[in-house]
């Protein structure tokens, strides 16, 4: 049984991991604090915690001797932006230590690492998002991921990886802290069960593409058990709505009676160019990766 170490494991995509891999490899789960949830805890092999900036917490995930390291390990999109330095300190020097440390050692370590559709940028000149597509940073939060990326390529002679580049996830979080609500269909389904109304930012016009945990999660276990190479990966649907196609997915749902109300802002853009993120090679390795987002969205309103 192949043993899986997940770094930010209290997190938002880290928490959901650890308890969907669980049953089928041998987890490691590291978090800044302990975790003290029993069924959380349950089937759990080992437990690290600790700050992930500190050496010795590293070096206790490093001796342990993982098969493959997951790093879900960012801040959010609103505390990257704060400082630069704080970002790096946070999202990108843990990942340098670890892959020094590997080399050094001739460690056997294979890397998934979680990066983010963000770094394509948000205006694209092209209709298909494919992984050759050319990095536009456009914040801090990108900026860190993309560092991170081009480090691990900078080691692919020594080291195996895997690059995921998500697309925006969906699902209701093991862990529901205040922090988890604020993806836009975590949202959107949150307003319209407690609310009885969906409240838009904008006008609705921002196109974005959705994937839920189950398929983040059952599109992972496939790539650890397969016959990979150093690649890049963009790991999506495939298919793109505008935030008020999402909003009026979700007030139509059969979850609910009657549709729910939604109000979205006066339009201040320009209309946006189509897009698709391409996600043939996440079908290699999970060839049906597509599903019913009505039925996921049924399931996450039944679980708020």
């Amino acid at each position: 049984m192949k043993k899986v170490c997940i770094l930010g494991s209290a997190g938002y995509i880290g928490s959901f991991l650890c308890q969907f891999l669980k049953k089928d490899f041998e987890i490691i789960c590291h978090s800044r604090k302990k975790i003290t949830d029993s069924n959380f805890c349950q089937n759990i092999k080992n437990f690290v915690n600790g700050d992930i900036t500190n050496h010795q917490t590293l070096n206790k995930i490093i001796k342990l001797k993982p098969d493959i390291i997951i790093y879900t390990i960012s801040l959010n999109h609103f505390d990257s932006e704060y400082s630069l330095v704080n970002s790096t300190k946070v999202s990108v020097s843990p990942l340098l230590y670890l892959l020094e440390n590997i080399k050094k050692k001739n460690l056997n370590i294979e890397i998934i690492y979680f990066s983010t559709m963000q770094v394509y940028g948000r205006e694209y000149t092209k209709k298909i998002i494919t992984e050759t597509y050319p990095k536009k940073i456009n914040n801090i939060y990108a900026l860190t991921h993309s560092i991170c990326e081009d480090v691990l390529i900078s080691y692919e002679q020594k080291i195996k990886f895997s690059i995921l580049r998500l697309s925006n996830a969906f699902g209701f979080p093991v862990f529901p802290n205040k922090n988890v609500w604020w993806p836009v269909l975590n949202n959107i389904c949150q307003m319209a069960k407690k609310n009885q109304s969906i409240e838009l930012q904008s006008d609705g016009s921002p196109l974005r593409d959705f994937v839920s945990l189950y398929t983040i999660g059952s599109f992972v276990k496939k790539l650890i058990t397969s016959n990979k190479k150093n690649e890049i990966i963009n790991v999506c649907s495939g298919k793109t709505f505008s935030i008020l196609e999402i909003a009026r997915k979700v007030s139509n749902n059969y979850f609910f009676t009657k549709p729910i109300p939604i109000k979205k802002r006066k339009s201040t853009r320009k209309k946006l160019y189509n897009f698709k993120y391409d996600n043939l090679k996440m079908k290699k390795y999970f060839p049906t990766v597509n599903y019913n987002l009505e039925n996921e969205i049924y399931n996450f309103l039944l679980k708020i």
